[in-house]
């Protein structure tokens, strides 16, 4: 090998420009950077050589030698190692000019050289898949099991190698970077779309774009790319595709010009299914079995756009990458495409997996077939939460096929219930309920159907009397599910009991089925529910604890907009928002208010609008928060869900309150009257109290700002029994707020006495927005507290971002910043003080701006002196 060609090998390549520092990666690093082997195993296009080289930069700024070697298929043993030595000497100056030694000798001087200098020292070996296998049988293992102290080898590769680290690992010296350590997490996406898009594209369109691409790096800086250079980027979003521009350009470059005839062959006819396994492989390509697996393996191997499979035998292609094979899939003849889709579609159906059968067998021209397949998928698709995919399903299923079979008619009302179409599935379900011949084991899916219904309608007053013809049936059926979904029924209900100890012991008890197979969506449910609990108990930060690493899972399993992911995602938002927390909240709804809307029970809707009101009025945009409130107000008239309107009335009521809107507040008053009027039927009645409350709070309000006091006050006390009433302790907390406004207004001494128990818990609960939402002079009445001399004087006109936060919210390291912070000193001074980097300052300023709600260094140091966090010296 020639010079030439060692400098080319050992010289690093340039980092990309656009290449963002994820702080994610840079603390994980933090963590491992002394570990004797780190290895990055992801496919193409995952960021694993601009990791190493942003690492590179970081390893060399502590001080360490850093060599670089690239690989490639021609580095047999002797050749790897020369290219290496050259490295490790070129890279560090204290080194002599090397052993002219070879071979696997020439490797052991180097590493003694390298342990007696001492000094830190790294080997990154990037591309190793490339290396042939006696090179990584010989040279790697070598030297990852003779390598001294000071010696750290970081291996980038597309495949795990074949390497013995087992006791690497026992002993903690091995880090193992996969797919999804290097995938971008949303709120990553987010920021590099920010920085190359900026306000170009909104929340939900980086979402979307995010979703897209599924975390994969590569795709999303294609994507950015085709955005970038069209004159509507937020159309090129919607309307984004493999078939064509930069994403084209990159398959074809990745696959067509790398892989064999025959590989590409198999992908493309394989881009058809939703996933992949050896059988289906041996099915599109007619080889035997053992080629199969083989194939498989090889598309494992060789290919850049493979996604593992939750089973070990099973993978699926890249949605982008399925494009563009599509595209050519497209090109087949007709008749073999239809043939392909037919093969398939008996496959699926022999394996039970009728859904995909329907898809394939209405592919392949045959619709009476995927009819029939079709209405056996319908319990399947609604009980995994595929809703929207069972709807599309139902259009398509004779009316004469629904009304000869009561099976098949029941599938479609379980899928209707949760949908704007719940009369309908009740109507179904009521039916074979009350049908004498019906069986105990159909009458108990039958009141599984009907209660749902009742909970997606806010019909909640029907459910006493279907729960207990439930009950006694549920020894008729076998399956679990219908145990844990009569639980969770029981605990909606008791949750708008205020029973909220009630639910949890009835959530208690459905966890104890577990919630494998069918019971996984009840499950996830169920979650949600003891979320919401939490929210209704004012304990806004256990409700987060609850579904934070939920909401995590189900994006994971079914995607971001997957039902169960969204539905959580909305109570998530509303818990992180009553935490002062918006800038964590806003991102958990993006692109998903429509999922939302479409497959969420009342509370889910209720929820989600709420939070982005009250975002907007924590931004002071208050035109927006009233935008979102008559949003939500058209969807309830819509959906006849007056609880809902009922709501959205009392907040718009609240605001108008700040100006004393006086017309306003009377017609929107009036409107509440109304809607609390329809509130007095059966169905609808366990809700009334719920509907009183809010409505008290919100006249309160309005009678607070003209200065009525004694209506003020009796509307408060009754808002106050029915607050300790259903055990809505958020609610207690704001009424005791707007008791403290009314005494401070009357000139009471008790006024300071009340404001200060509910700032004491409201902080024991972590509900930072609380001053801010409930009435603006609570806010100046809280600063007037902790300054003395300055009394408030008149209401504010906007509202400030929350204020409260836990004293232990802060880590001690936090804290040190923040007193440093308020001495006025820069990053690199705080650095220099704490002995971390500059990049380690920033991480812990925007984790300390994000818990006190604030935009700048000097609001964050103005907040947390008012919350008492840094004391004057």
């Amino acid at each position: 090998m020639s010079d030439s060609e060692i400098i080319l090998k050992t010289t690093p390549p340039r980092l990309p420009s656009a290449a963002v520092e994820r702080e994610r990666l840079v603390a994980l690093w933090d963590g491992i950077s002394d570990r004797t082997a780190i290895q990055l195993v992801a496919p193409a296009g995952f960021g694993k050589t601009t990791v190493l080289l942003q690492w590179r930069r970081r390893w060399l700024e502590r001080g360490a030698v850093v060599a670089w070697v690239s690989c490639d298929a021609e580095d047999d043993p002797a050749r790897f190692i020369a290219a290496l030595c050259r490295s490790v000497h070129s890279a560090s100056s204290d080194l002599g000019p090397g052993s002219p030694g070879s071979g696997i000798a020439a490797l052991t001087d180097l590493l003694s050289e390298v342990a007696q200098r001492g000094a830190q020292t790294v080997v990154i070996i990037d591309e190793a898949e490339r290396l042939p296998a006696a090179t990584v049988r010989t040279c790697v293992q070598y030297l990852l099991l003779n390598a001294p102290a000071n010696l750290s080898v970081a291996i980038a590769s597309r495949l795990a190698l074949p390497l013995r680290v087992a006791e690497l690992a026992a002993k903690g010296n091995l880090a193992t970077l996969t797919t999804d350590d290097l995938r971008l997490r949303f709120e990553e996406s987010l920021s590099i779309l920010e920085k190359n898009l900026g306000a170009r594209l909104n929340l939900d369109e980086r979402a979307l774009l995010h979703e897209t691409t599924e975390g994969w790096p590569i795709g999303l800086q294609l994507a950015i790319a085709m955005a970038g250079h069209d004159t509507d980027p937020a159309a090129a979003v919607h309307l984004l595709s493999a078939r064509r521009g930069h994403l084209q350009g990159y398959f074809v470059e990745s696959l067509l010009s790398r892989l064999s005839g025959p590989t590409v062959a198999l992908l493309t006819r394989v881009a058809i299914l939703d996933d992949i396994n050896a059988e289906l492989c041996e099915l599109m390509s007619g080889v035997g079995v053992a080629d199969g697996d083989m194939q498989l393996q090889q598309i494992i191997a060789e290919t850049p756009i493979v996604i593992l499979g939750d089973q070990a035998d099973w993978i699926r292609l890249h949605p982008l990458a399925r494009d563009f094979l599509l595209s050519r899939f497209e090109l087949l003849p007709q008749q073999e495409q239809s043939e392909l889709h037919a093969r398939v579609s008996h496959w699926y159906a022999r394996n039970g997996r009728f859904h995909e059968a329907a898809r394939h067998a209405l592919a392949a021209g045959d619709e009476p077939l995927a009819q029939a397949y079709a209405s056996r998928s319908l319990w399947t698709l609604g009980t995994q939460g595929q809703i929207a995919e069972a709807r599309e399903w139902l259009e398509r299923i004779p009316a004469a096929m629904l009304a000869r079979d009561s099976g098949i008619r029941l599938g479609a009302a379980f899928v209707l219930a949760a949908t704007d179409r719940n009369s309908e599935a009740l109507a179904i379900a009521r039916g074979i309920i009350d049908d004498p011949a019906t069986t105990p084991a159909t009458r108990v899916e039958a009141l599984r159907v009907a209660a749902g219904a009742c909970i997606y309608a806010d019909r909640l007053g029907l459910l006493p009397d279907l729960v207990a013809r439930w009950t006694p049936l549920l020894r008729e059926h076998d399956d679990p599910l219908y145990a844990v979904s009569s639980l969770n029924t029981r605990a909606m209900a008791a949750l708008h009991a205020g029973a909220t100890r009630t639910l949890r012991e009835l959530l208690d008890e459905a966890a104890e089925h577990g919630e494998a197979g069918s019971l996984h969506l009840a499950a996830g449910l169920g979650r949600m529910l003891r979320a919401m609990a939490h929210l209704w108990d004012g304990d806004p930060e256990q409700a987060a604890a609850t579904l934070r690493r939920a909401v995590a899972n189900s994006e994971q399993e079914k995607g971001r907009r997957g039902m169960v992911a969204s539905l959580q995602a909305s109570v998530l938002a509303a818990a992180l928002t009553r935490m002062g927390r918006p800038a964590e909240a806003l991102p958990l709804l993006a692109n998903r208010l429509d999922v939302i809307e479409q497959w969420g029970a009342p509370d889910n809707i209720l929820l989600a609008y709420q939070t982005l009101a009250r975002i907007a009025l924590g931004e002071g945009d208050e035109r927006r928060a009233l935008q979102v409130l008559e949003e939500l107000d058209a969807l309830a008239v819509r959906r006849e869900l007056p609880r809902l309107r009922i709501h959205g009335l009392a907040d718009r009521i609240r605001i108008h309150a700040r100006h004393n809107a006086r017309e306003t507040i009377d017609a929107l008053t009036q409107a509440l009257d109304e809607a609390l009027a329809t509130m007095q039927g059966e169905e609808l009645r366990p809700l009334l109290p719920e509907c009183e409350l809010v409505a008290a709070i919100a006249k309160a309000d309005a009678a607070l700002a003209r200065d009525a006091l004694d209506e003020a006050e009796q509307l408060l006390d009754s808002g106050d029994a029915l607050a300790k009433s259903l055990h809505r302790q958020g609610d207690v907390r704001s009424i005791m707020a707007l008791r403290a406004v009314v005494a401070w207004k009357r000139g009471d001494d008790l006024a300071t006495p009340l404001l200060k128990e509910t700032v004491h818990l409201a902080t024991l609960a972590g509900d930072a927005w609380l001053l801010t939402h409930v009435h603006p002079f609570a806010l100046d009445m809280a600063r007037d507290r902790e300054q003395p001399g300055k009394r408030a004087v008149a209401p504010r006109t906007t509202v400030a971002r929350p204020l409260l936060v836990r004293n232990g919210a802060l880590t001690s390291k936090e804290s040190e910043v923040l007193g440093l912070l308020a001495k006025g000193l820069s990053n690199k001074a705080i650095a220099r003080i704490l002995d971390v980097t500059a990049e380690t300052v920033k991480w812990h300023l925007k984790n300390l701006f994000q818990k006190l709600s604030a935009t700048s260094r000097k609001h964050a140091v103005d907040r947390a002196r008012v919350l008492g966090l840094l004391q004057e010296q």
